[in-house]
């Protein structure tokens, strides 16, 4: 294939995500078999799409970097950043999906007990609890908006449960999503960047009187767990703290809620996986990561090139920005027969939706736990469900793919 064919054909706009839709997955595939690496001069960036490569990537031998988020700050000018946006400012660069080592190996290690099981598992009765009452007033209504009514309502419920936050603040957690994902756009504008600055002034706020509680009267939740953390007697300062709670209250909830959405999507095209679902419940860990894969709502993640480098006989420069796409690396065939169906029964070591080495989502058993108590219990108690948005609507995030909304009719199974 011709170096223009090429070209023509990773020319991906990713602003036009939402437009786009399912069909994005499909135009990964076709720039996967075009060439390992591609530039795409729409998305000012280079495409990688192969398994292997976004391994490599992921694995750090490659010079690549995390720290992308504070690219953006440029968006307002740097006299001005300081008094308009402080707690951006402040907070961004150390958040732990913006960090290298060893301020991330360190940082990591402290966070290890906060998500670990035991964590976890206190916060598994209040998830299911929360899961049964959401899906009885959707069965009550019979119709009803998934992505707000069930989604949110079920992983915002359970993040502030997981955090110790107040209840009180859930019509407050639409608002600070909308504003921190910004950074998740293909075209930021700086008024992103205010919105973030009164989210995150509003967060710190929450999680400044939830920690200081926390050091009077630790609890052994996630907050007191980061609190007690101490690697050779190094701790978390409580600008730490509440840096990791900003990225866990809006990461946890978003990107769990964007997987209810688009798995309900895909459930109620596919019987066939409904029904293994439903009859294979000690396969769920294994089901939940193939419909993971299958839906692609981690899209990608991108890196920084920090020296000059030849990849697959391109040549990157410091500076050069590098989309590692994870869906595209989830449909590789060469790793996953039939990579465009849904087959339950597949081995799912490889799949990337929690990404792999240094930057493996720390927070993917919270993911695993809410999903494994919400899919089976929706297919129990459901037959069929039609969905009533046709085509569905996407929202124009690049990184992590989602639903605006899915208008649904449920059907109650018999007995």
């Amino acid at each position: 294939m011709s170096a223009q064919s090429i070209e023509r054909i990773a020319n991906l706009d990713l602003s036009q995500a939402s437009v786009l839709g399912n069909q994005l997955l499909d135009r990964l595939n076709i720039v996967r078999e075009a060439a390992p690496v591609a530039w795409s001069e729409a998305a000012g960036a280079w495409i990688v799409t192969r398994h292997a490569d976004v391994y490599q990537a992921y694995d750090g031998k490659l010079p690549l970097s995390n720290v992308r988020f504070t690219r953006l700050l440029d968006l307002i000018p740097k006299d001005e950043q300081a008094q308009r946006i402080p707690h951006v400012l402040k907070c961004v660069p150390h958040w732990i999906v913006n960090i290298d080592p060893p301020e991330h190996t360190r940082i990591r290690k402290l966070l290890t007990r906060a998500f670990g099981k035991k964590v976890i598992e206190s916060v598994r009765p209040f998830a299911r609890s929360t899961i049964n009452k959401i899906l009885d007033r959707a069965a009550d209504k019979q119709e009803v908006e998934f992505v707000n009514e069930v989604a949110r309502a079920i992983t915002g419920r359970v993040i502030m449960k997981l955090l110790g936050v107040p209840e009180e603040n859930l019509e407050r957690l639409q608002e600070w999503s909308l504003a921190m994902n910004s950074f998740g756009a293909a075209q930021p504008v700086a008024s992103m960047l205010d919105d973030m600055e009164k989210a995150m002034s509003e967060m710190d706020e929450v999680f400044s009187a939830e920690i200081a509680e926390r050091r009077r009267r630790p609890t052994g939740d996630f907050i007191s767990e980061m609190i007690m953390a101490s690697e050779a007697g190094d701790v978390l300062d409580d600008d730490e703290i509440k840096n990791m709670c900003q990225v866990t209250l809006i990461a946890g909830h978003d990107t769990t809620m964007n997987t209810m959405g688009l798995g309900v999507l895909a459930l109620a095209r596919h019987p066939e996986a409904r029904q293994y679902i439903r009859e294979h419940p000690e396969a769920t860990g294994n089901s939940m990561m193939e419909l993971m894969r299958y839906v692609a709502m981690s899209t990608m993640m991108p890196r920084i090139v920090v020296e000059d480098f030849e990849w697959h006989g391109q040549q990157l420069h410091k500076g050069d920005v590098v989309f590692l796409m994870i869906a595209g690396a989830n449909r590789d065939p060469r790793v996953f027969a039939n990579p465009e169906t849904i087959d339950m029964s597949r081995a799912t070591d490889q799949v990337m939706v929690f990404g792999s080495g240094l930057h493996h989502c720390i927070g993917h058993l919270l993911a695993k736990m809410q999903l494994g108590e919400f899919f089976p219990e929706l297919v129990r108690r459901f037959d069929r469900i039609d969905i009533l948005d046709e085509p569905p609507q996407f929202t124009n995030s690049v990184g992590q793919r989602g639903l605006l909304h899915l208008n649904a009719r449920l059907h109650t199974r018999a007995g």
